[in-house]
């Protein structure tokens, strides 16, 4: 069954499926439709959760064994697997087939795919996923209507904006949905009993050029090591939220996966940019990455990013803000260095 994004929360209201399908080309959108979906398998007694970042030469099996487990505590269990290309290949697709045939109802399977094309579109285990469960396809945000998508989060933050303070923050992010309701939240805390103008909205962006979480990437993907720890250090010590990071991290390290995995499938490299949306003038750092950083040191990240997030809600033990220095430090080193450092994510 197909399901609009701006609905999924109102039918989550009801029966939970046995498997929803979130795809699109919009991280944000798709991890917060993820997360309701989540929040909602909490409310359900779904308490326990395994999260499968289903890369280059993942294991398909591990689909069917985790099915099989009992859980430790007796209690539901989420399978979330995240795909970045929307590409399974033949044996995955098989395994989700299969899956959707015979769903387990103690166990919620979600599946997300952060790139969607036609091909994925039409492809048979998505066809088994959506009669099986709920698929929520999320289309791209246009630039002509990328205004009225941030004055629609402006006002359902309480934010009172002037016309052209929205048409400068569409400018300013360039598409980009997450740094849009980055700044967005910004201005919510900052500037709550004030209408927003564009005066507000370039001192809110100015002030986050030095510190904030996606020059935080840039120098991830450049391998620039101690300015990574200076920035971390920056954004930690002027108390940005640690999911806010992960989230930013999360966002770029997904598109330089999604760049490999189709340059591997036989995509040129400039179409694969295009694809998954780079922006040109991110581009060189996305290619350094790239020739640089290994398949297991980008899967590390994910995993430590997974832990960092637990750690940030409390859901796990240990200091989020240590594990994204060694996760810092490991992706900036070479893959021979990497092999030799503990895992972040431990």
């Amino acid at each position: 069954m197909n399901i609009r994004p701006e609905r999924l929360k109102q039918s989550l209201e009801g029966t939970m499926a046995p498997v929803y399908l979130v795809s699109g080309s919009e991280p944000l959108l798709v991890q917060e439709c993820r997360d309701l979906i989540l929040e909602a398998a909490r409310k359900n007694d779904f308490l326990e959760r395994t999260v499968y970042q289903a890369l280059a030469g993942f294991d398909w099996d591990i689909l069917s064994s985790a099915g099989m487990e009992q859980s430790l505590f007796s209690s539901r269990k989420i399978i979330d697997i995240r795909m970045p290309t929307g590409k399974p290949g033949k044996d995955g697709g098989k395994k989700l087939s299969e899956w959707a045939s015979h769903p387990d109802p103690d166990v919620l399977l979600i599946v997300s795919c952060d790139s969607w094309d036609a091909s994925s579109r039409k492809a048979r285990w998505t066809a088994d996923l959506n009669k099986a469960g709920v698929q929520v396809e999320i289309w791209p945000v246009k630039p002509s209507e990328l205004p009225a998508w941030i004055e629609r989060r402006m006002r359902s933050a309480g934010l009172n904006p002037e016309r052209e303070a929205v048409r400068l923050l569409a400018d300013l992010v360039e598409g980009n949905l997450l740094a849009a309701q980055q700044e967005i939240d910004k201005l919510a805390l900052l500037n709550a009993d004030e209408s927003i103008t564009t005066a507000l909205v370039r001192a809110s962006v100015a002030n986050s050029s030095r510190f904030d979480a996606f020059r935080l990437g840039e120098c991830l993907l450049g391998g620039e090591s101690s300015e990574c720890l200076k920035v971390a250090s920056g954004l930690q010590r002027t108390g940005v939220a640690i999911q806010m990071v992960g989230a930013a991290l999360n966002f770029q390290l997904t598109q330089l996966s999604a760049v490999r995995a189709a340059v591997k499938q036989g995509v040129n490299e400039a179409q694969a940019f295009g694809r998954v949306r780079v922006f040109r003038m991110a581009q060189p750092l996305y290619r350094q990455a790239l020739r640089r950083v290994s398949d297991r040191q980008l899967g590390d990240c994910f995993r430590a990013l997974a832990l960092l997030d637990r750690q940030g809600k409390g859901r796990a033990a240990g200091d989020p803000w240590q594990t994204l220095d060694r996760m810092l430090l490991m992706f900036c080193a070479s893959p021979t260095q990497a092999e030799n450092m503990p895992a972040p994510w431990t």
